[in-house]
């Protein structure tokens, strides 16, 4: 290598490393939407009624669970579901950026009503489409002013005031369509208990107190349990088992729809499966199209070094 030439040979490695890199990050957001498209086009619709437990798809509206009052944290409008972010300008010369100062997502479950039942909706870990978004500006950390709902006065407010930080809200509405797919499961209803094991332990308790268990089960009354007298103390061990179990309350069946944990995709969104199918069409699209773009300008930068 001759002497100098050792940058422009580490320049030209980091080039084609970083367009190598946008390459294959292009093909995997595709790759990855493809993968998301193809579940929400490929699940067939449940009811909440009558759907199987597992990986389904819901159609319904969002609804708030008794008691709950879950607003919005910028603009206090109540909501099934809200995300915000809090940004602050900063001027550094001619370079301009915004900077995080804070940012939440909502974690509080609420309700999917599709006329047949309702499922309680975990959204911990679901991707979000479709949701209101609006942004405004403003010159303190946290807004001094909370936009109403009218969208003639959000795109005044976020056209004509700016100020030194930015807030960005996304909400998902009460009572509006609410599309959901995920992990399907129902608790509570009948419990089926586990009669033996709840036995053995009883009987581990009972073991613990000697007097009390000769008293109640050596019934020939030498100071020690035979095989004869423990099988009796078994039946009566299960006995008092099942009879507890009966006594206790049922609990209601409840269904939710949560991640599924296991890679498969969890959406939801305030709008239907064909918008959903389009906006990953048009990932896929893009995605496909950065890695082609990507890989043609690596190439032709190879044969320029």
């Amino acid at each position: 290598m001759r002497p100098g030439a050792a940058g422009p040979a580490i320049h030209a490695l980091i080039i084609c490393l970083a367009l190598g890199a946008g390459a294959l990050y292009c093909l995997w957001q595709a790759i990855k939407a493809m993968r998301t498209g193809r579940a929400v086009r490929d699940t067939p619709t449940s009811r909440v009624r009558s759907a199987a437990q597992g990986y389904v798809e819901l159609h319904g509206r969002g609804r708030l669970l008794d008691g709950s009052q879950t607003r919005a944290p910028l603009t206090h409008l109540p909501c099934t579901w809200w995300s915000f972010k809090i940004e602050e300008l900063d001027e550094r010369g001619r370079r301009r950026s915004w900077n995080v100062v804070s940012s939440d997502t909502s974690q509080t479950p609420f309700l999917l009503d599709d006329g047949t039942g309702t499922c309680i909706v975990d959204p911990r870990g679901a991707q979000v489409f479709g949701a209101r978004k609006i942004t405004w500006y403003g010159d303190s950390p946290q807004p001094l002013i909370h936009l109403p709902a009218g969208t003639l006065i959000e795109k005044i407010v976020e056209s004509v005031f700016h100020g030194r930080y930015r807030y960005t809200e996304l909400r998902l509405d009460v009572d509006s369509p609410l599309y959901g797919i995920g992990a399907f499961r129902s608790v509570g209803g009948v419990e089926v208990a586990d009669v033996e094991g709840d036995a053995v332990r009883l009987l581990r308790d009972w073991k613990r107190d000697q007097p009390a268990l000769l008293r109640r089960f050596d019934t020939n009354r030498d100071g020690s349990i035979d095989a004869r007298e423990w099988e009796a103390a078994r039946i009566a061990a299960r006995a008092q088992v099942q009879r507890e179990a009966a006594q206790r309350p049922v609990a209601p069946i409840q269904n939710v729809l949560e991640d599924p944990g296991d890679g498969r995709a969890f959406l939801l969104a305030q709008e239907d499966a064909t918008n959903l199918e389009r906006r990953f069409t048009r990932r896929i699209a893009a995605g496909l199209g950065g890695f082609v773009l990507g890989a043609a300008v690596l190439g032709w930068y190879l044969q320029q070094v």
